[in-house]
C-alpha cells in the first residue's frame, strides 16, 4: 500500500509517493531554474530508478528539502532570488538536513565551485552537464552517505 503526501504551494501542488514507509529507491531533490536542464537531470536520474522531486528556485527547494528529507540535493548556483549559495547555507544550518550531501551544478567555473565546496557542498559538476560524470558523482555521493550511516 502506498500513501501520497503532498507539499502545497499557492500555485503548484507536488506529490511525493512513499511505499508503505519503506523507501524503494533513493530520493533526489533537484533545484534548478532552467527548465531544460532540470528536465534533463530529472530524466537521467529517473531512468536509473531514483525518485526525483524538482524545485524551480532556492526558496521552494529548501522548503521541499525540509519536508522530503532527500538522500541527495542537486542545486544550481546561479538562480534568481534565493540562489544555490542560500540553499547550501540554509541546509547546513538546519539540524534535520545538515548531513544530506549537496551536489552543485554551475556554469561559472572553478572559483564558484570552490566557494560552494567551502560553504559545505560535497561535490560539483560543471555545466553543460556531462551525464556520465554527473551520474557517477551522484552514485558516489549516495554511496558515501550509506557508508556514513553504517559506521
Amino acid at each position: 500500500m502506498s500513501a501520497l503526501i503532498g507539499v502545497y504551494y499557492p500555485y503548484r501542488k507536488t506529490l511525493v509517493r512513499l511505499n508503505s514507509g519503506i523507501r524503494m529507491s533513493k530520493r533526489i531533490l533537484i533545484i534548478e531554474d532552467d527548465d531544460e536542464t532540470r528536465e534533463l537531470l530529472r530524466m537521467a536520474l529517473e531512468k536509473r530508478g531514483y525518485q526525483v522531486t524538482v524545485a524551480e528556485d532556492g526558496v521552494r527547494g529548501y522548503d521541499t528539502a525540509l519536508f522530503l528529507k532527500p538522500d541527495l540535493i542537486v542545486t544550481d548556483i546561479q538562480m534568481p532570488g534565493a540562489d544555490g549559495v542560500h540553499v547550501i547555507r540554509r541546509v547546513r544550518d538546519t539540524a534535520s538536513l545538515e548531513k544530506i550531501p549537496i551536489l552543485v551544478t554551475t556554469a561559472f567555473g572553478t572559483g564558484t565551485a570552490t566557494f560552494s565546496l567551502q560553504l559545505g557542498a560535497n561535490a560539483y559538476e560543471p555545466k553543460p552537464i556531462n551525464s556520465e560524470s554527473f551520474l557517477s558523482t551522484v552514485r558516489r555521493l549516495l554511496s558515501d552517505r550509506n557508508s556514513l550511516r553504517a559506521a
